[in-house]
């Protein structure tokens, strides 16, 4: 898995998390390009919204699919899936 940094975005821009450490595995099913990867937010972050824009200081970014989450001590572990390129 790559690491990177990124922000989460909600559907309507709004910034949800920023400047958070993310790591990411790019790969395709068929012909079908998919990512998939995990993050750690603190406890307080907003995810309640069934979607997010996932945004790698890069520039790239794309749609969150699916996700996860599993609470850790004070932050949430969150497990996320992405379909399409990463672009």
């Amino acid at each position: 898995m790559a690491f990177f940094t990124a922000r989460i975005l909600a559907k309507d821009g709004g910034v949800i998390a920023e400047d958070i450490e993310v790591w990411i595995q790019c790969f395709r099913i068929g012909e079908a390009e998919r990512w998939a990867g995990s993050l750690e937010v603190p406890v307080i972050t907003p995810l309640t919204q069934s979607t997010y824009r996932l945004q790698l200081t890069d520039g790239r970014e794309g749609r969150i699919s699916h996700m996860t989450t599993q609470i850790r001590g004070e932050n949430i572990m969150v497990y996320f899936e992405g379909r399409g390129a990463l672009a």
